[in-house]
């Protein structure tokens, strides 16, 4: 009888010790399992800012409106300007939506002339100009956006149309200030679509180019622009504008430019 019970004893025993060994090991286990699992996400690389689901583009271009009806024009009769692209883009979708803004001067003239400045009379140049500037809503389409090479297609509409701006530098100084900003202003609403092409050169820099055609309403590429010849200056550098003349606004505009993605 007492053989028996020792037997059942040393069994209970080394079940235990069985159990114990076993609880040991999977604690070691999970012990290992937590160390080394932090260690292995901080050595993943950092993920390509051209794959997150979300991010920014702003773009700063050079542009040039094509004053006939085809690309070799530019060269000869060139109108160059300035314009900003925003878009936000959701790889979850399709199109980025965003806007252009943009400026370029169309014509103007300098010349000098006296104000009286508190009282004082004062000799400065003036600047006028004749300005064309556009706001549009951007949609766009972007093939291979994980690459370098992306090109993009794009619809856009908006206005478009001109304004009158005169700036006064008096003898002495630097400053160009601002005298009647836009004594003049006449626009007409356009949309056309565009092709394009943006190159990476950096992890979040790009070079773009892009070629656009534009379409307006019944005459609406017809706008009126001040007549350098016919405008007033008064004894302060104030100008104004009575008469005005017609313009057909050119149908195509090219841009190249700089783009980054935030």
């Amino acid at each position: 009888m007492n053989h028996k019970v020792n037997d059942m004893t040393h069994a209970h025993t080394n079940r235990l010790r069985m159990l114990a060994a076993s609880l040991f090991l999977a604690c070691c286990a999970s012990a290992t399992w937590g160390q080394t699992t932090p260690a292995t996400s901080e050595e993943k690389p950092e993920v390509d800012l051209l794959l997150k689901e979300k991010w920014r583009h702003v773009g700063f271009h050079l542009i040039s409106d094509v004053p006939g009806d085809n690309l070799e024009s530019v060269l000869d009769e060139p109108s160059y300007g300035f314009a900003l692209t925003y878009m936000k883009h959701d790889r979850k979708g399709i199109f980025d939506g965003g806007f252009d803004l943009g400026f370029q001067p169309i014509g103007g003239f300098d010349t000098t002339i006296m104000v009286t400045d508190n009282g004082v009379d004062r000799k400065g140049t003036l600047y006028v100009r004749n300005q064309l500037a556009h706001a549009h809503y951007l949609l766009r389409m972007t093939l291979f956006q994980n690459s370098g090479f992306q090109p993009f297609v794009e619809g856009y509409g908006g206005v478009r149309g001109s304004f009158l701006g005169a700036r006064l530098v008096l003898d002495g100084e630097d400053d160009r200030q601002p005298v009647n900003d836009v004594p003049f202003f006449s626009a007409n609403f356009n949309y056309g679509y565009a092709a394009g092409l943006r190159l990476r050169f950096g992890k979040r820099t790009f070079i773009t180019a892009r070629y656009a055609q534009m379409f307006h309403l019944e005459d609406g590429n017809v706008i009126q622009v001040a007549d350098p010849n016919a405008i007033v200056i008064g004894e302060d550098g104030s100008v104004s504008s009575s008469t005005t003349t017609n313009v057909t606004l050119p149908p195509y505009s090219v841009r190249v430019g700089l783009a980054i993605n935030l």
